[in-house]
């Protein structure tokens, strides 16, 4: 647990959280020693999780979704808790999920130059974490665009940036940082051991996705509150040159 430990303390006693297993966050099975927080009635539980095929199993049924990571896991079985609760036909459900189209930034899967990339929000360090444990998930080599502002929006104080496990980083050729933040979040990567003769600050989205593009690898993006929607803008404008 070297992430940022929103979720080691009890909420309510203050007593330090004992864990069966952990995920992400707070994002696990756990218990409070003190007074049972935690400790609750589970509604639905998935199992045969298959990343790779995008589906996992529930009471005999099997579900498509469209991502393949561990937290569209947790938000599909949120979703399928719900729907039993309020007893919604299970047919609706497969069809719903294996039918949705995730987009919008939130590992959206696009297509640049022919080349395979993904963007997606990243606007703490559980976001960038679980961003990159994605990334990490591919054996394939690829490059990563981190996009850094610090509008108000975002927060003027970038210092969670140092939260993010770059030093996990999988069969990463070159990372390209952008945004009003491209140095500092440079830097960081840097710090990690990353090496800097393979990083590219750039503080303008297009000469960044110049950068990018040079080689066919497939693409991760990861960009920050009110860099996500110019980045995506900036990638469909530069796809169509």
């Amino acid at each position: 647990m070297k992430e940022a430990g929103e979720g080691k303390f009890c909420p309510f006693c203050k007593t330090k959280l004992v864990y069966e297993y952990y995920q992400y966050s707070h994002i696990g099975k756990f218990k409070c020693p003190n007074c049972n927080y935690g400790d609750n009635k589970i509604y639905k539980y998935a199992y045969n999780i298959d990343l790779n095929k995008r589906c996992f199993d529930v009471d005999g049924i099997t579900y498509s979704i469209p991502g393949n990571n561990i937290y569209t896991i947790y938000n599909h079985l949120a979703v399928l808790a719900v729907c039993s609760l309020y007893n919604i036909d299970t047919e609706i459900v497969l069809k719903s999920f294996k039918d949705f189209s995730l987009n919008n930034g939130r590992s959206e899967e696009m297509l640049i130059k022919d080349c395979k990339s993904i963007i997606n929000l990243a606007k703490n360090p559980t976001g960038a974490n679980v961003s990159i444990r994605m990334l990490n998930e591919n054996e394939d080599a690829k490059d990563l665009l981190f996009v850094l502002n610090d509008n108000i929006a975002d927060g003027k104080d970038v210092s969670w940036i140092w939260d993010i496990n770059f030093d996990k980083l999988n069969n990463v050729n070159r990372i390209i940082t952008s945004g009003t933040r491209a140095y500092d979040i440079a830097i960081r990567i840097k710090v990690a051991g990353f090496d800097e003769d393979k990083i590219f600050p750039f503080l303008d989205i297009e000469s960044a996705l110049e950068k990018l593009y040079e080689t066919s690898n497939t693409k991760y993006i990861i960009a920050n509150y009110t860099a996500l929607q110019p980045t995506r803008t900036a990638l469909k404008r530069f796809n169509n040159q």
